[in-house]
């Protein structure tokens, strides 16, 4: 199968992971918010962040696993593969017992002092960040498996998982809503158990399916080299993510400690939602992936560059067709969602689609860098963009009482618009990119088909307060007149004759 061919199917097999997660997943925040209440549904977000941040560290090392993976696929090396990932479960497992303890100390610090828990929550607040803790063992240790099956490309599997993760939590909060009890400590028992399930289906699978889990033995695969050399890629990686972990929590704490739980769980709502339309990008960039990391293991730079323009350019396109939309009708969409809108949820909203926006712009080059290896002044300069965000919005709120939409245009301002610069610029220093390439392959047609369907969503919103018309019967009319300026101006005439092709060989009878 050719590697369009391959990335067309497993971005389809991903598509259809997303669409149900996203119908699911309205109704599940839906209920859980009816369910738990405005204020256990923000303690629930606020203790959960303090536990997530570790969630980024095992994203991170799987991220680079899966990196180190389809490099030695590239250069057909097989029983380097198997010692990357048995040394890879090595590295995971001791990272879960250090997060054990990180917790159980930090922990101390976050209830004695740290979080804003309203008066009669504290033990059902420290239960919940208990629960949490297993759950994120969990996530660390299933990491080198998921790894694999990206690697593999397998997103067949990955999306049957992903489905049945999200029906499964779907469940959960639609039995929260009938369960009499303390609903909070009963959510995050479920959500544990849920956990556990999801990573020990994962771990059967690929150890029938894949040589190197099935060759699974950390004492006689460990190699002190490559612990070493994943480490130290890893390493500089983890300051990346580790400032921006801190940065995240570091605005939930803000939010937290200056304007209480309520406006915790109006963040938890605008970043659940943001989540649930990168969901549409994200999918070509998991699919794309493999693809640019094994073209540079194969040594097919210029092959990885065109790759990476091209992702750059439909990861945008695609978050924006869905998020454009859901800005201008922001009101009406949450109104369907939620029974109840906390306070400050709108501008919210707005401001974390807008952060997600901007950051679809560069992202893949984040992964083009990585696939090069050289990531030590990369990273350096996107810890500064991430933490610089949250000493401002401390100083701001705190110093200048400014209001709480600041902490998150701060976010969107360093970690979006400076960080995709800092892509941007090391793509060039390390890769080569041309700047004249990325300005007229990305950046151009991205501005100009935003600018050209934001002018169509304004007149159908001016249209529909005149006409007294249905909102979403506007947002979907206004959509699909927006898709021949997608094709039109995002799209070369190469790229749209290859469409046609492709849409004429599936549906000939239509074409």
């Amino acid at each position: 199968m050719s590697t369009k061919s391959r990335v067309i199917k497993n971005t389809a097999f991903l598509y259809i992971r997303t669409i149900a997660s996203l119908l699911l997943g309205i109704f599940t925040t839906r209920f859980l918010l009816k369910g738990l209440g405005a204020e256990d549904f923000g303690i629930y977000n606020v203790v959960g962040g303090s536990i997530s941040m570790l969630g980024f560290l095992s994203a991170s090392l799987g991220s680079s696993t899966q990196r180190f993976i389809s490099y030695a696929q590239g250069e057909g090396k097989q029983e380097r593969i198997v010692k990357i990932f048995n040394n890879a479960l090595l590295i995971h497992n001791v990272l879960a017992v250090m997060t054990v303890v990180i917790l159980v100390i930090a922990g101390f610090f976050f209830f004695n002092g740290v979080l804003n828990i309203p008066d009669g929550k504290f033990a059902d607040a420290m239960f919940v960040y208990g629960c949490l803790l297993v759950t994120t063992v969990f996530s660390i240790t299933v990491a080198p498996y998921e790894a694999a099956i990206n690697a593999h490309e397998n997103m067949l599997f990955y999306s049957v998982v992903g489905v049945t993760d999200v029906v499964l939590k779907f469940g959960i909060a639609l039995g929260i809503l009938f369960c009499d009890g303390d609903k909070l400590v009963i959510y995050a028992v479920l959500m544990s158990a849920e956990a556990l399930a999801m990573r020990f289906a994962s771990q059967v699978y690929c150890r029938r399916k894949y040589e190197e889990c099935r060759r699974a033995n950390i004492l006689r695969h460990y190699e002190k080299s490559v612990v070493k050399e994943m480490l130290s890629f890893t390493g500089w990686n983890l300051t990346n993510i580790c400032t921006g972990m801190i940065s995240l929590f570091g605005m939930n704490l803000v939010i937290n400690h200056y304007f209480g739980v309520e406006l915790n769980a109006a963040m938890g709502i605008a970043t659940q939602l943001s989540g649930i339309l990168m969901g549409m990008s994200e999918n070509m960039i998991k699919a794309v992936t493999p693809v640019l990391v094994k073209s540079e293991g194969g040594h097919q730079r210029e092959r990885m560059l065109s790759v990476s323009l091209i992702g750059c350019k439909f990861s945008f396109l695609l978050f924006a067709f869905f998020g454009i939309p859901v800005m201008f009708y922001i009101a009406p969409v949450l109104d369907l969602w939620l029974t109840e809108i906390p306070d400050w949820t709108i501008p919210f909203c707005l401001i974390m689609i807008a952060n997600a926006l901007v950051n679809q712009m560069t992202v893949i080059l984040y992964q083009s860098i990585s696939a090069e290896g050289n990531v030590r002044n990369y990273n350096i300069a996107r810890s500064v963009s991430n933490i610089m965000p949250l000493l401002i919005s401390i100083l701001m709120v705190s110093v200048y009482d400014f209001n709480p939409c600041w902490v998150l245009i701060n976010w969107l301002v360093w970690k979006s618009v400076i960080g995709g610069l800092v892509n941007v610029y090391y793509s060039h220093k390390n890769l080569g990119l041309s700047y004249k390439s990325f300005l007229s392959e990305v950046m151009s047609p991205c501005l100009l088909t935003i600018a050209a369907s934001s002018l169509i969503f304004l007149a159908a919103r001016h249209t529909e307060a005149l006409l007294s018309a249905n909102p979403f019967a506007a947002l979907i009319l206004s959509s699909m007149l927006t898709m021949p300026v997608y094709f039109r101006l995002a799209l070369t005439s190469q790229q749209r004759a290859e469409i046609l092709l492709f849409l004429k060989s599936k549906l000939p009878i239509c074409l």
